[in-house]
């Protein structure tokens, strides 16, 4: 008789055992997946600029010494237009040989092994409007390359559109939840695993023309550069895990 209990037990504690996973399946199994998209557009208040400073010459050190001469004015010039020097740095600096020829030709016979000098600084700054205005200051001052101009967001105004894409996946990922939930006569009651993807991309140049900034033909009349900087477009995506 004992035996007999004894295994009616073990029976029910065995059926306990598989059902308890089976009905926290069937619950977890109650749930609607569904993806959200959402894009934030607004006016960019950020800009950042890369000038170079490229001398040649068959003497090294003379090369050297006037890139570091016309770079010191290229800086000069961008700080009294308002550059300030947290927002400046050297962001490059080479020195290289080549060997002029009738395919590469210079200011000096064919054959002769001629030094290049580079320096670039990048300039930072809050106000996009002046970005042509900066150009055209640099190019003034002696800077003969322009090689990254890139339009984008403040840390400040980066946090307020990201939350502003975020809300917007959110909205319309709730949106198509309600309308699984209204179709199949379903109720939601809560929300499960959340996932959240963001990002926002600069309006970015990387081969700027200083045409615009040399003398017209036959005019002592200098052009200004005009830079459109355009929108800065933020975008979220998520994946939310809705219960009913």
């Amino acid at each position: 008789m004992k035996k007999n209990v004894l295994a009616i037990l073990l029976i029910f504690a065995a059926f306990a055992l598989f059902a308890a996973p089976v009905a926290a399946e069937e619950q977890t199994d109650k749930v609607i997946l569904v993806s959200g998209y959402g894009l934030s557009t607004t006016a960019p208040d950020k800009v950042t600029i890369t000038f170079a400073v490229e001398t040649i010459n068959p003497d090294a050190k003379v090369a050297q010494a006037e890139n570091a001469e016309i770079m010191a004015d290229v800086v000069a010039a961008l700080k009294s237009a308002g550059i300030t020097d947290e927002n400046i740095k050297t962001s490059g600096y080479s020195i290289y040989s080549y060997e002029l020829s009738e395919y590469n030709p210079g200011e000096w016979p064919v054959g002769t092994t001629v030094y290049k000098v580079t320096n670039s600084v990048e300039i930072i700054s809050y106000n996009v409007d002046k970005a042509g205005s900066y150009i055209d200051t640099a190019v003034l001052a002696g800077a003969n390359s322009v090689s990254n101009l890139q339009f984008g967001l403040s840390d400040a105004k980066q946090i307020i559109e990201r939350n502003a894409a975020i809300i917007s996946a959110v909205k319309s990922a709730r949106a198509d939840a309600d309308s699984v939930s209204s179709a199949l006569g379903l109720k939601i009651t809560g929300t499960g695993t959340i996932n959240v993807n963001q990002g926002y991309t600069p309006v970015s140049y990387t081969d700027v023309n200083l045409d615009a900034t040399v003398m017209k033909a036959g005019s002592s009349e200098r052009v200004s550069t005009t830079i459109e900087s355009g929108e800065i477009k933020t975008t979220a995506t998520v994946s939310i895990v809705y219960t009913y």
